[in-house]
């Protein structure tokens, strides 16, 4: 899942700057931007607004130095478009006091309309160094120090790619929706619990491989610019393939490792979406080719601490009703109609 806005601050000797881009179509949702409900939002009516609008960016951006809340002012407010989308940009400064080591931010934006609403926060110290981290009302005032920057090298995108399948809840599901049948093992009637661990175990190997493989291709691919897709159609499209997969759970032979084809089929999207979410990086850090390898190593090292988690517990109630139809009906049901909604949020929202 890519992030829903782009926050980036950068630290200079005695003041900060930086820019903040949100999609247009949330802040015209939060603020009745379409004065003229024709369904399109223009630019006589962002400027007729303008006040409005950073006022309302002003109360849900806090930023801190030693619990002193900065008095930030915006300099422009430019609206554009970028892979079909339309959104803002404002840009963002003050003063800042002298050697300053730490900053607090505080990030509610759209929380009384969408819980879910995230941003992809940059803090640029003057070493260049960086925190990077995703923010959200439910973080809370978050503290970054230059102490704890990173220089973009390796372990920066290593732990981007790990931190980055952890948040998104759209990948988490689609890999367990996947591993639920994986501790059963197809028989001439249809499916029954696993019998070893091992088995269990390669099986989930396999489809976690399967997908590793094809989200891996699609990945670098979108990185080096071979393959462009628009964002919206990725995200709807990996919001169908949760349903499918969850829905293909209620074939009565679906078991074991047959959701590989699964995997790899609907990994080739997800690995777009991978890419919406590195492309937020300061991807000017290093190669392309280390950068690559070492999201794609933080995103593996993700999934492996969701499977180590998912897999005992699971294996240990493979034979009880509450596995049989809590988790794998049930819960399969419940993983479609989430996707649904989330499909018909990001083609139609």
């Amino acid at each position: 899942m890519a992030n829903e806005a782009y926050l980036t601050l950068e630290i200079h000797e005695a003041s900060l700057s930086g820019e903040w881009v949100i999609k247009l179509a949330d802040l015209g949702i939060a603020l009745q931007l379409d004065a003229n409900g024709d369904g399109e939002i223009k630019g006589d009516e962002i400027n007729a607004r303008k006040a409005d609008i950073e006022d309302y960016l002003r109360s849900h951006l806090h930023v801190a130095v030693d619990q002193l809340e900065l008095g930030l002012s915006f300099d422009r407010l430019l609206f554009g478009s970028q892979n079909g989308e339309d959104f803002i940009l404002t840009r963002i400064k003050s003063p800042l006091p002298e050697q300053t080591r730490a900053l607090g931010v505080d990030y509610t934006l759209l929380s009384e309309l969408n819980a879910g609403h995230s941003c992809h926060l940059k803090i640029v110290w003057p070493d260049k160094r960086r925190n990077n981290a995703v923010v959200s009302a439910a973080t809370g005032m978050q503290t970054f120090a230059a102490d704890d920057a990173l220089d973009g090298g390796f372990m920066e995108f290593l732990r981007s790619g790990v931190w980055h399948i952890w948040i998104g809840y759209d990948h988490i599901l689609f890999l367990l929706v996947l591993l639920i049948p994986a501790v059963y093992q197809r028989t001439r009637d249809g499916r029954e619990p696993a019998s070893s661990f091992g088995g269990a175990l390669l099986r989930v190997v396999i489809i976690v491989s399967a997908f590793t493989v094809a989200h891996s291709i699609t990945l670098s691919c979108a990185m080096l610019d071979w393959i462009r897709l628009p964002g919206r159609f990725v995200e709807s499209a990996i919001a169908a393939s949760v349903a499918l997969a969850a829905l293909h759970n209620f074939l009565p032979t679906t078991a074991g490792g047959r959701g590989a084809w699964l995997a790899f089929a609907f990994g080739l999207l997800h690995g777009f979406g991978f890419a919406g979410a590195l492309s937020e990086l300061d991807l000017d850090a290093g190669p392309i080719g280390r950068t690559l390898l070492a999201f794609n190593l933080g995103v593996e090292l993700g999934q492996l601490a969701i499977v180590a988690a998912f897999l005992p517990i699971a294996f240990a109630l493979r034979r009880t009703a509450f596995y049989r139809i809590g988790v794998l009906h049930v819960g399969s049901a419940l993983a479609c109609l989430c996707a649904a909604v989330w499909f018909v949020q990001r083609a139609f929202g």
